[in-house]
């Protein structure tokens, strides 16, 4: 009885041991894939022209003399030939390979007479950072993406801003300086908009949060965040802060769009959400993404204006499909993701003037409704956090940080005070 039992233990041992040699190995990750970049000089004058590959095709930027950047967009390479537009500019480029291997071309810049450029092949410039701080640099994504930031002064928790739809880290000029006075402060382009790339569609709240999230990680920059969203810009720190709670230190809401705020405001303002749209369906309908991609729209031609003043075709596209997100996947988002804030330093900034930027048939009676839904809203973002403060900004229209922007340099240092009083 004894050897049979043994002989089980052992039958058993053997079987188990099979078993386990039968398991396959894990599989093992393929190497992320590498995006080259490429840099090309005009020699005389040392603008440069930057071509870099990301997962979804080639995308650039131009440098002039002084380091300033401006997006390249339409951009179509060969073996043998080239063309672009950079719309800043009001500039397109077509040239072919030279046996140099540089790029021949014509330039033609406002409407003007074409000229004679020849780029060549050099290294990319050194990385700089001014002496006060200020460190505008491209952050590059897994996916090959550059993404536009410009981090000024130290310290933590880190501030980041977030424009509203349309906007850029421009939007921010007369904020962020004061507050890299206290802390960390940084702006960035978002997909599409002003110098960062172009993702794929569509470009909801939760894809822009994601896309926020790489790019911090990208950069290096560590949390906990105070986070800063204008306007629409709301939806992506609120969906951040929802989904990436242990990620935060803080948050200020600038006169923020609310969820759902569309049929709220149709309810009350019919007039004015007919005028948008109004205006949204001119432009689809004079095909804005397709005619600026297939030539350069000068600011003075009539579909600058139909295109909402852009004749950038990505930032068209881009923001329009932020837009279009808002009252369906943006708000379904931001719903399924709700959460409290418990005690989390909260700041939100209610305009006090209805009458700057509203449509001229705009009646005291639609200010009153507007402002009914508007305050009401965010007070509803108020209450989320038990520490929430909610300030109206005399004097100051959609744009505070434009209007009145110390109103918002004092709520930002306040929630940096509030944040590391929170640091054990």
């Amino acid at each position: 009885m004894k050897r049979l039992s043994m002989l089980l233990v052992l039958a058993v041992t053997t079987a188990c041991s099979e078993q386990k040699a039968a398991v396959p190995a894990p599989p093992v990750a393929p190497p992320a894939p590498v995006y080259s970049e490429s840099w090309f000089t005009d020699g005389a004058g040392a603008s440069m022209l930057s071509i870099h590959q990301t997962q979804y095709g080639l995308a650039g930027r131009l440098m002039d003399t002084t380091g300033k950047f401006y997006p390249v967009r339409n951009l179509v390479m060969s073996d043998t030939a080239m063309s672009f537009i950079a719309p800043a500019l009001e500039a397109t480029w077509t040239a072919t390979k030279n046996p140099e291997g540089g790029w021949s071309g014509k330039w033609t810049e406002g409407g003007k007479t074409p000229e004679d450029v020849v780029l060549t092949p050099t290294g990319a410039p050194a990385a700089a950072s001014a002496s006060d701080g200020v460190n505008p640099r491209f952050v590059k994504l897994a996916d090959g993406r550059q993404v536009y930031i410009d981090c000024r002064g130290t310290g933590a928790p880190a501030v980041i801003f977030d424009s509203g739809a349309g906007g850029w880290s421009k939007d921010w000029a007369a904020v962020q300086p004061e507050i890299a006075k206290t802390t960390l402060a940084c702006t960035y382009d978002r997909a599409g908009h002003g110098l960062s790339d172009p993702r794929p569609l569509p470009l909801d709240t939760a894809a822009v949060a994601d896309d926020l999230d790489m790019m911090l990680t990208a950069a290096a920059i560590p949390g906990p965040y105070i986070l800063v969203g204008h306007s629409l810009g709301s939806y992506h720190v609120r969906q951040f802060a929802n989904t990436r709670f242990d990620k935060m230190a803080g948050l200020v809401l600038v006169d923020p769009s609310g969820d759902g705020q569309s049929a709220r405001f149709q309810a009350v303002i019919p007039e004015m959400i007919a005028e948008m749209a109004k205006r949204d369906e001119e432009a689809k309908a004079a095909h804005c993404v397709e005619r600026l991609r297939e030539k350069l729209v000068l600011r003075s031609d009539p579909l600058f204006k139909t295109c909402k003043g852009t004749n950038d075709a990505d930032m068209f596209e881009q923001t329009q499909s932020e837009i279009d997100s808002m009252p369906g996947a943006s708000t379904e988002e931001l719903t399924q993701s709700h959460r409290s804030w418990g005690n989390m330093p909260l700041v939100v900034l209610t305009r006090g003037d209805y009458v700057k930027g509203m449509p001229p048939g705009f009646t005291n009676e639609d200010r009153k409704a507007m402002q009914s839904v508007w305050v009401a809203m965010h007070e509803e973002m108020t209450a989320l956090s038990s520490a929430g403060q909610h300030r109206t900004v005399e004097g100051a229209g959609h744009i505070i940080q434009g209007d009145k922007p110390q109103a918002v340099i004092d709520a930002v240092n306040d929630i940096v005070a509030a944040a590391r009083a929170k640091q054990p």
